[in-house]
């Protein structure tokens, strides 16, 4: 991502209401698959270090970007060590993680089946990999090209990936599930606009004002929902596999 990204990044991500609703959901499941306190644990792509901030006195992390600059954000922002690197070839050994996180980093790799293969590498055997990935090709827009994504996936494209790179499934559920409709018809208005509006821009950089706290508490109810069942559709996939 360019390094405008990031910083919008980090401005908005504690106070979004995407980023603060999708950690939520991640912290729990990240609770559920057994992990805790004791437990090391890599962020791939952590960028500027938000979901470590969100999991803060729940492991033992190191996190890892392939941009200088969001890797030394995420080491002021988190307190956690972060190492600039590949995902494709992790500077790790063999079972070295409890568990590893990937919130929206595969979308962004070309080679998706090498970081998988290294994810898989550096985990411990029955640890959990807790990810998650932008879905629906149909929907891809300016605020993909913006982040840099090579795709956005479909569910059977995602878990066959994940499959074929060693992963057993535990658990699939969609997310930003109650403002699906929204969030599509927003993706394709901005595909109208890509070109006509100034360059490619993300969403993290749309102002929803005061609309945000309305915002929160709708992902604050689907994520009492998520804890209970896993989610029949939605703008984005998380999936637990060990």
């Amino acid at each position: 991502m360019d390094d405008r990204e990031y910083e919008i990044m980090a401005a908005v991500e504690d106070c979004h209401f995407w980023f603060v609703g999708i950690r939520g959901i991640v912290r729990d499941a990240y609770l559920a698959a057994g992990l805790g306190p004791g437990s090391k644990i890599l962020d791939v792509g952590c960028a500027t270090g938000g979901m470590m901030r969100v999991m803060e006195g729940l492991g033992r992390f190191t996190g890892l970007d392939a941009n200088p600059k969001a890797a030394a954000m995420a080491r002021a922002r988190s307190g956690n060590p972060v190492i600039v690197g590949d995902a494709t070839c992790l500077p790790f050994e063999d079972a070295t993680f409890d568990g590893v996180t990937a919130m929206d980093v595969l979308e962004h790799i070309q080679d998706h089946e090498a970081a998988v293969r290294e994810i898989r590498r550096v985990l411990k055997p029955g640890g959990p990999l807790i990810a998650t990935v932008p879905c629906h090709p149909a929907l891809f827009s300016a605020h993909d090209v913006a982040l840099h994504h090579v795709r956005r996936y479909t569910r059977p494209e995602f878990l066959a990936l994940l499959r074929d790179g060693g992963f057993t499934i535990e658990r699939v559920t969609w997310t930003n599930s109650l403002l699906y409709p929204v969030a599509a018809a927003h993706r394709f208005w901005a595909r109208l606009l890509h070109g006509k509006d100034g360059g490619p821009r993300s969403d993290a950089g749309t102002t929803v004002g005061s609309l945000n706290g309305l915002l929160t508490r709708v992902f604050e109810a689907e994520r009492t929902l998520a804890k209970k069942l896993d989610l029949p559709f939605g703008l984005s996939l998380m999936v637990v596999a060990r």
